[in-house]
């Protein structure tokens, strides 16, 4: 077997909160988000035997707890991660997966088989407005051939498996400014976020877009939101979601304590 390879970090303590992970990077994507950070993996082929990223794996074991895929949209890859996962667990690691929520039978195979103990769920825009979700995903400005309600639908449908499953969850937004990141935005994904989050807490972080590694040059300019835009974004969400975070480059990883703001 092969996976379309990316890149790897041989041990992270950012991309899973509280737990040093190595992180594989599969190349791929669905969608082409003008504030990418990894869009060099978008596209393109670097076909490598899964034996090598065992190896990967088995290299950073003596000082990790945990696997996370990321892409890109790793679960384009779906029998890679399946194999990646069960290795993982063979070796007495915890996988994790970031996904944007696009794949949602993948996601069912890998809760059936019991391989994941956390999903990174990107929702990426207000899901009641699913044109600007599009625009939010480069729909529009890459003539992907994506259809907006079906986005939507495969993104709820994925939020929803998690949600009812064993399997922790973090829901995550990634603000810019132009794009998303209004009060209004906010409030409404908390909104929509409230019947799959709240009463089983699960952590929704807003997270600081960097625009200097955007994709996009048009965004490379623009100045992040900083972490009080980011706070006052957590107030807004808060009459839906009480346990909420912010992330932020100079505070990393922050939950609110709405009785201090």
């Amino acid at each position: 077997m092969k996976a379309n390879y990316g890149s790897y970090i041989s041990i992270s303590t950012v991309d899973w909160h509280g737990k040093a992970a190595i992180v594989l990077f599969l190349r791929g994507c669905p969608f082409r988000c003008p504030y990418c950070q990894n869009s060099e993996i978008l596209t393109g082929s670097d076909l490598v035997e899964i034996k090598t990223l065992h190896d990967k794996i088995e290299g950073s074991i003596p000082f990790i707890s945990s696997l996370v895929i990321s892409g890109g949209e790793p679960l384009m890859q779906k029998d890679a991660v399946k194999e990646l996962a069960r290795f993982a667990r063979k070796k007495g690691l915890l996988v994790g997966i970031h996904t944007n929520g696009f794949y949602p039978q993948v996601i069912e195979e890998l809760l059936q088989g019991s391989l994941v103990d956390s999903f990174f769920l990107d929702i990426k825009a207000s899901v009641n407005d699913p044109i600007t979700y599009c625009k939010v995903i480069g729909c529009y400005e890459h003539s992907l051939a994506l259809e907006p309600k079906e986005v939507i639908e495969k993104i709820t449908k994925s939020l929803d498996l998690i949600s009812r499953s064993d399997a922790d969850l973090e829901v995550r937004t990634t603000v810019i400014p132009g794009l998303v990141g209004s009060k209004e935005d906010i409030a409404a994904i908390g909104q929509f976020l409230s019947p799959y989050l709240k009463d089983k807490d699960k952590p929704y972080v807003i997270q600081q877009g960097l625009p200097e590694n955007a994709m996009s040059e048009n965004l490379r300019e623009i100045k992040p939101f900083t972490r009080e835009e980011l706070l006052e974004m957590a107030k807004a969400a808060y009459p839906f979601l009480h346990n909420v975070w912010i992330r932020t480059k100079e505070a990393g990883n922050e939950r609110v304590d709405f009785e201090l703001i």
